[in-house]
C-alpha cells in the first residue's frame, strides 16, 4: 500500500508516525514533509494540487491524507475524487466550515448549536461602532484562514480597534470580513471526531496552550503544547458536546448539501452556561494531534479506510495520558532566525518535527515552532515529567519553551473512573466465560431477588442484569410483591440455596419495613453470597481466612491498585462504621499493610484524623460532608456515598469540586465506585462457579 500525506508540520509528522505503525506496513510519501518523518519527502507545496495529483497518479498512490487547511481550501479533495483517487479530507464546500467564520456561525445559529453571540462586518467604521457599543472584553476573528493567528481576544476597546485596523484596513491576512464575538470565559478543550456524513466517531479530548509564554502571557500562537485527557472536563460534558455539537453539526452539513468526510475539529469552551463552540476546523488540530493520535490503539490505516467506506468505527484508546511541549525559535510568533544546530534528539523518546531541516546528517531549526516533545505516563503528572525530561535532553542555542504545559491540570487530582476500569475487567471476565463454553461447561448463574417497586432498586437490578448479559453470565431476576411476608421470602431464599445450578444469590436492599434485613442476609447461604454480606463471611475476612470479598470494598481496593496508589505503610481513615462497607474496607486496607482508623461522622477529632490521612474513604451517606479543609494536600479520596439532594440531584459524601483541587487521586461522584461494585459482584459469581466446577473436576 502506498500512502501520500500532504503537509510538513508536527501534525503531519504525527499522522505519518501513526500510519507507519499499521499492520499494512505502507510505503509513505510526504509532500513536502519534514526532516523527521518516517516517509519519503516529495518537494511539492501543499497548495499545488495539480502537481500533487500528477504525483499520486504517476506513483499509483492508494490513499492520500490531507493535513493542512490551506490544501483543503484549494479543493484538492474534489480534484482527487474526480480522478477516482482515494483521499481523506472534506470537499471544498464542506471545508468552508473552517475557511469562513461567518459560514460556521450562521450554521450554528440556524441549527441551534451552542456558541457565542456574534456579528459580521466588512466595513471598518461599522465594526468599530459595534465594538464601542458592546465594549471589551470582546473577540475579533478574521473571516478566513490565518494559520491559527487570526483571532484576537481584546481586553480593551483599544486592542479591539487595533485588531480591526489590522484585519480590515491593513488587510494583514488578506481581503475578508471579520466576525466579532461575545467574550466567553472558561476552560477550552478540543474535541476532534472522524466524520462521514451523519456518522460521528469522537476521539479522546485534548487541551492546548495558545499563549507564547508561561502563565498564559504574551500573544497567541499556533499552540505551545497540549495534553490528553483533560480531567477538568467530565464524561457527561464530553457526551453533551458529542451529541449537541459534533453530531448536530455533521447532520447540519448534510442538510446544507455539504456532507463532511474527514476530521471535524471542535474548539470548545466550558462556560457558566454550558459547553459552547469557539471554532470549527476541517482537519486535525495542531498541536492536539500530536498527543491524541499516540493514544490510538486501533490501526490508523484501517480507521481511515473504514470511515471512507462508510463503515462504523470501534476506536480503541490507550488510557495512559500524553503531554507535548513545543520548542520554538526565539522571537516566535514574531520574527526569528533559522539554521541553528539541534543536538540530543537521538536520546529522546517521541519527538515530532514541526520546523526542522537535515543537512549532512545533522538537524537544524527551520521554522517558528521547531519540535514537539511528547511524554507519556500513567498519570498526567507522570506524562508531564517525562515530556520535560526529554526536552532537557535536547540542546539548541536558539530554542525556548513554556515550562508550565499542563501545570494546572497536573496539580488537579487524577480522577479514577470506576466506569472505565469496570469495562476492562468485564472484558476479561467475558473471555473467561467463553473459555467455559469452549470446555463444554455450563455458564455461571446469578439470581437476584427484587422485592417491591422501589425505583432505585429497580435501576440497580437492571444494571446487574446488563452486566451479566455483557459478560455472558446466566441471570434470573425474581420479582416479588412488596407485601410478601418475611417467612415467604426466607422460604424462597432457602429454595435457591438448595439449587446446585445457581452459583450466586443476592437480595436487593432496601427491603420493605416489615421484613428484617438482618434475617434475610443471614438466610443467604455463605457459599452463594456474592454481596459478601453474610456475617460468617465477614467474620472470615477479619480472621484472615478465605472468603468472598464484600463487593464494594473489593471494588475500592481494585481501584486503588489500578491507580497505582501505594497502600502499604500509608495512613488510611475510613469514615463510616458499617459492617457492609466501613469495617470490611478497613480490614482490606490492613491486609495491604496500611495503618487504619475507622471514624464516625460525629467523631470529635474527625478533622484532625482526616488531615493526617494519606487515604480517605468516605462511606457515611451525608451529602458533601467532607470539605477541602478536612483533607491534606495530595491525599487520595475515595467517595462511596450516593446521596439525593432536595432538588433531586445526586451527590457524594465529599465536596467534590473543591476536593478535586487538593487531592492527588479522587473518584468522580456520585457513585464513583458504583460500576466497580457491580463488576465485583460478577467477579464473585465467577469465583464461586470456579470453586464448584473445578473442585468437582
Amino acid at each position: 500500500m502506498k500512502i501520500l500525506v500532504i503537509g510538513s508540520g508536527g501534525r503531519e509528522h504525527a499522522i505519518v508516525h501513526q500510519l507507519s505503525l499499521s499492520k499494512h506496513k505502507p510505503e509513505i510519501f510526504a509532500a513536502p514533509g519534514n526532516a523527521g518523518m518516517e516517509a519519503t519527502c516529495v518537494n511539492i507545496k501543499v497548495t499545488e494540487k495539480d502537481t500533487l495529483l500528477k504525483f499520486a497518479l504517476d506513483n499509483k498512490i492508494d490513499l492520500t491524507v490531507v493535513g493542512p487547511e490551506a490544501s483543503l481550501a484549494t479543493g484538492i479533495v474534489d480534484l482527487f475524487l474526480e480522478h477516482n483517487l482515494k483521499i481523506f479530507g472534506p470537499k471544498k464546500n464542506a471545508a468552508i466550515i473552517e475557511g469562513s467564520k461567518e459560514f460556521a456561525k450562521d450554521l450554528m445559529k440556524k441549527y441551534n448549536i451552542p456558541t457565542a453571540d456574534y456579528a459580521t462586518f466588512s466595513d471598518f467604521d461599522l465594526a468599530k461602532a459595534y465594538v464601542l457599543k458592546k465594549g471589551a472584553p470582546i473577540v475579533i476573528k478574521y473571516d478566513g484562514l490565518a494559520a491559527g493567528k487570526g483571532v484576537v481576544v481584546a481586553k480593551t476597546n483599544e486592542e479591539a480597534i487595533e485588531a480591526l485596523e489590522n484585519m480590515l484596513l491593513d488587510k494583514t491576512f488578506g481581503d475578508a470580513s471579520v466576525v466579532i464575538e461575545e467574550y466567553l470565559e472558561g476552560p477550552e478543550f478540543s474535541l476532534m471526531a472522524f466524520v462521514n456524513g451523519c456518522k460521528v466517531f469522537p476521539m479522546v479530548i485534548a487541551q492546548d496552550h495558545k499563549r507564547v509564554f508561561d502563565n498564559d502571557l504574551g500573544p497567541n500562537t499556533g499552540g505551545m503544547g497540549a495534553y490528553s485527557p483533560v480531567p477538568i472536563i467530565s464524561d457527561s460534558e464530553v457526551k453533551y458536546a458529542i451529541k449537541e455539537i459534533m453530531e448536530k453539526t455533521a447532520s447540519a452539513m448534510v442538510k446544507e448539501n455539504r456532507s463532511f468526510l474527514g476530521v471535524l475539529y471542535g474548539g470548545l469552551m466550558k462556560t457558566k452556561d454550558g459547553i459552547k463552540v469557539i471554532e470549527f476546523n476541517a482537519r486535525f488540530g495542531d498541536p492536539e494531534t500530536e498527543v491524541v493520535l499516540p493514544r490510538l490503539n486501533s490501526d490508523f490505516v484501517d480507521v481511515i479506510l473504514d470511515l471512507i467506506d462508510g463503515k462504523d468505527l470501534n476506536l480503541d484508546w490507550d488510557k495512559n495520558p500524553r503531554l507535548g511541549v513545543v520548542m520554538a525559535s526565539n522571537g516566535y510568533p514574531g520574527s526569528y532566525q533559522k539554521g541553528f544546530e539541534i543536538n540530543g534528539l537521538e536520546n529522546t523518546d517521541l519527538v515530532f518535527h514541526m520546523g526542522t531541516k537535515k543537512e549532512n546528517g545533522k538537524y537544524y531549526t527551520d521554522g517558528g515552532r521547531v519540535l514537539l516533545v511528547v511524554g507519556s505516563g500513567k498519570t498526567l503528572k507522570e506524562a508531564q515529567a517525562n515530556a520535560y525530561a526529554n526536552v532537557r535532553k535536547i540542546e539548541c542555542k536558539n530554542l525556548f519553551y513554556r515550562h508550565d504545559i499542563g501545570y494546572q491540570v497536573c496539580n488537579i487530582a487524577n480522577i479514577i473512573s470506576g466506569t472505565e476500569l469496570s469495562k476492562e475487567l468485564r472484558a476479561k471476565m467475558k473471555a473467561k466465560v467463553l473459555e467455559y463454553k469452549e470446555k463444554g461447561l455450563r455458564l455461571p448463574h446469578l439470581v437476584v431477588i427484587l422485592v417491591g417497586n422501589n425505583p432505585a432498586s429497580k435501576s440497580y437490578v437492571a444494571g446487574k442484569e446488563k452486566a451479566c448479559k455483557e459478560i455472558g453470565i446466566d441471570s434470573s431476576v425474581i420479582r416479588l410483591d412488596e407485601n410478601i411476608t418475611e417467612a415467604e421470602l426466607l422460604n424462597k431464599i432457602d429454595e435457591i440455596n438448595k439449587d446446585a445450578s445457581i452459583d450466586g444469590l443476592l437480595v436487593q436492599l432496601p427491603l420493605p419495613k416489615h421484613i428484617d434485613e438482618t434475617k434475610v442476609i443471614n438466610a443467604i447461604s455463605i457459599d452463594k453470597d456474592v454481596d459478601g454480606f453474610h456475617p460468617l463471611n465477614v467474620a472470615k475476612l477479619h480472621l484472615g481466612e478465605k472468603c468472598i470479598l464484600p463487593c464494594t470494598p473489593k471494588g475500592i481496593i481494585t481501584m486503588l491498585k489500578e491507580a497505582n496508589v501505594e497502600i502499604a505503610g500509608k495512613k488510611a481513615v475510613v469514615v463510616g462504621r458499617s459492617n457492609i462497607v466501613g469495617k470490611p474496607i478497613a480490614q482490606l486496607l490492613l491486609d495491604n499493610n496500611a495503618t487504619v482508623t475507622i471514624c464516625h461522622s460525629k467523631t470529635a477529632n474527625l478533622k484532625e484524623e482526616l488531615l493526617q490521612a494519606d487515604i480517605v474513604i468516605a462511606a457515611i451517606g451525608r451529602p458533601k460532608f467532607i470539605k477541602e479543609d478536612m483533607i491534606k494536600k495530595g491525599a487520595v479520596v475515595i467517595d462511596v456515598g450516593v446521596n439525593r439532594l432536595d432538588n433531586g440531584k445526586l451527590c457524594g459524601d465529599t465536596d467534590y469540586d473543591n476536593i478535586l483541587k487538593k487531592a492527588s487521586v479522587v473518584t468522580p461522584v456520585p457513585g464513583g465506585v458504583g460500576p466497580m461494585t457491580i463488576t465485583s459482584l460478577m467477579e464473585n459469581t465467577l469465583e464461586i462457579f470456579e470453586s464448584k466446577i473445578y473442585n468437582k473436576n
